[in-house]
Formats: C-alpha cells, structure tokens, sequence
C-alpha cells in the first residue's frame, strides 16, 4: 500500500513537472513567434516607409484653379434649392415637403459632383504622376501620416496649376 502510494505520488510529482516543462515551452514558443512577427512588420514597415509619399489633398483642392467660381456655382445652385423650396413649401403637406427636399437635395447634389468631379479625378491623377516621377509607390493624405514619408504637396499644387 505504501509502496503504491508512493508510486503515485512520484507520478503525480513527475506529471505536474512535466506540465510545467511543457508550459515553459509553449511560453517560450509563443514569444519567439510574436518577436519573429514585429521582426517582419518592423522590417515590412521600414521597407514601406522609402516608397511612401503623402500630400495634403485639402490644400490642393483648396488651392486648385477656379475652384472659387466652382464653389460659388455650387452655392448658386443651393441658394436656388432652398428659394424653391421656401417658395412651394408653404403648399405642401409633410410628405410633400419631404419629397420636394429629396428631389431638391438630389439635384444639388448632382451639380455639384458634376463640377467637383472632374477637378477630383485631375488632382488624383496629377498626384500620380509627381509620385511617379519620385519613385513613390504609395501616397496618403498628409493627415494619416504620423512619421516618415515624404511631403509631394507643394509640387502637386505646381503640377496642378501649370495643367489647367
């Protein structure tokens, strides 16, 4: 009996040992695969980081040729919505009004995409082309760029406005 006890003790002993073992390796494993992973992201990064340009896409819209008579006709064209609703408004009942609101606010929005479209695309492509010229793969707004890259505003503002 107490040979038996003894027996399973040890084996008790040896198995809770063993686990212990096991767990100290799976620790270890585990902490070398997530070193290994920030290895490749660090690495992945920094190779990221020499092709990365940003621009400062609203200062380019914002300084783009005639955008001031661009927003003014976009302006225009809501003063005129708003006029013809106020005027048809009085007339109608709830579901008038909100239909007469849908449709006016449809029409708004399609000039202006009609008008603002276009200048988009140009300053999308002009952006291509000055990151092309630096060898640049990828570009983002300026405002998700916390470090690194390499500014191409200015010379987006200079292709845009040599262009039109």
């Amino acid at each position: 009996n107490k040979l038996f006890f003894i027996k399973t003790v040890t084996s008790l002993i040896s198995i809770k040992i063993l686990r212990r073992e096991v767990t100290v390796l799976m620790k270890k494993s585990l902490l070398t695969l997530i070193m290994a992973l920030v290895m490749a992201l660090a690495c992945a990064t920094s190779a990221f980081a020499e092709d990365l340009g940003y621009v400062n896409v609203e200062r380019v819209f914002r300084s783009y040729p005639d955008i001031q008579t661009t927003m003014s006709a976009i302006n225009l064209e809501r003063q005129k919505a708003e006029n013809e609703f106020n005027q048809k408004a009085p007339n109608l009942d709830d579901k008038g009004r909100r239909e007469l609101g849908e449709k006016l606010s449809a029409q708004v929005d399609k000039k202006e995409a009609s008008l603002l479209n276009p200048i988009r695309e140009k300053i999308r492509k002009t952006i291509g082309q000055v990151a092309k010229a630096h060898g640049i793969a990828n570009v983002v707004d300026a405002g998700a760029v916390v470090f690194g890259g390499k500014d191409l505003t200015e010379e987006v503002i200079a292709a845009v406005a040599q262009g039109k």
